[in-house]
């Protein structure tokens, strides 16, 4: 049993640097281009490494925790976290960094959804998600001063996380058995929705080809989960309107979140200089954050109906204000609004998707859960490309 929870800054700390190195990737396109001798647009594929390695880290995890535990899956996440981060300080060659960032992001991406499910409660989980979020929107100023040193420090940002591994391992509850026995034999589970992630991440990039490889996976993987009910995705977690409504609110909130950063620096060029679009960004991006911090901190006194609608609505305003603001700094604002529904979704629905489900299926449910928020990851930036074009 758990003799005491994990503090919460320690979890804020395993999920934060993920987002930093993330965010950090774009300063470095062009000095990565030229010292490895590679085109801009070949260099690009570094952002996509990263993403792709950090949609595969959440069913990697889920798999671990529910046949290994947390302590387990801190390990590995963390190995591959090592790894990455060695592969990337020293890769001489492009094909090198990308193992590298993709091996950093699935780790990273592993960690985070460790921190959510240790978390416990709607605040707990709050603090990690607007961490996530404030940390992150300084990726781009990290980036750029960091590079002073080098080009490659700033994608090397994952490694912090290793600092608050050994609280994990200290304090995690210790691995329950029965949830062992769904997914030690159900390999071609995992293998299906790893397939049907890499494809979803990789369709800005070849397009019909990864949209193909994903309908096929995804037909391949409802007819696998009918024949194995209780293997890698379980039926009664898919079954779960509880799960479905927050796996669809929060992948949603997140695209949204995601298209809009890429896209308002782009509508306000023709307003401001890069410099003030850099400034206001990262302002508008640490108030929603602090704002969904404090959201989460009400929401058992503010009630599920409140919650429910303040959430939708305030994704639904972060949309509007771009296509009717009369001002940049509304336009500006849109980013605060998508930041703020987006961690506070992530962070209220994770504790409750936890509870909708059989406890042996709770690891995995919040998995999935963290799987389809971090989609948005990959779905917004494709998504603000079709917009701006």
């Amino acid at each position: 049993m758990q003799k005491r929870r994990i503090s919460v800054l320690h979890l804020v700390l395993l999920a934060t640097p993920t987002s930093l190195s993330a965010n950090s990737t774009i300063t470095v396109i062009p000095e990565l281009a030229r010292a490895l001798g590679v085109s801009a647009a070949e260099a690009t594929w570094a952002a996509t490494a990263f993403g792709w390695g950090g949609v595969l880290g959440a069913p990697l995890t889920a798999a671990l925790l529910r046949t290994r535990g947390s302590r387990a899956a801190a390990l590995v996440n963390a190995a591959l976290v090592l790894l990455g981060t060695l592969l990337v300080a020293g890769a001489p060659t492009l094909p090198t960094l990308l193992a590298g960032r993709a091996a950093q992001a699935a780790g990273g991406g592993g960690l985070v959804t460790i921190a959510i499910t240790l978390a416990g409660t709607t605040s707990r989980a709050g603090a990690i998600t607007a961490g996530v979020g404030l940390v992150g929107a300084f990726g781009p100023l990290a980036g750029s001063t960091l590079s002073a040193f080098s080009w490659r420090v700033p994608l090397l940002l994952s490694l912090p996380a290793l600092l608050a591994v050994p609280a994990v391992l200290r304090h995690a509850p210790r691995h329950d058995s029965r949830e062992a026995t769904a997914t030690r034999t159900d390999a071609i589970g995992i293998l299906l929705v790893m397939t049907l992630v890499s494809a979803f991440v990789l369709i800005p990039r070849l397009e019909l080809a990864a949209a193909a490889a994903a309908a096929v996976a995804g037909l391949l993987l409802t007819l696998h989960v009918r024949m194995k009910p209780a293997g890698f995705v379980p039926q009664p977690v898919i079954r779960s309107r509880a799960f479905v409504t927050a796996a669809a609110a929060a992948g949603t909130l997140s695209t949204s979140y995601f298209a809009l950063l890429y896209t308002v620096p782009r509508l306000l060029e023709h307003h401001w200089t890069s410099e003030r679009i850099g400034l206001m960004t990262l302002i508008m991006l640490a108030a929603g954050s602090t704002a969904s911090l404090l959201f989460t901190r009400w929401t058992s006194r503010l009630g599920a109906a409140i919650t429910r609608a303040v959430l939708p609505a305030t994704g639904a305003v972060a949309v509007a204000l771009p296509l009717v603001a009369p001002q940049p700094v509304l336009i500006a604002a849109s980013t605060a609004f998508a930041v703020f529904a987006a961690t506070a979704a992530m962070a209220w629905y994770a504790a409750r998707v936890g509870g909708a489900v059989p406890h042996e299926h709770r690891a995995t449910a919040v998995s999935l859960f963290t799987l389809c928020y971090q989609l948005g990851g990959a779905f917004g930036p494709a998504l603000a490309t079709l917009l701006l074009v």
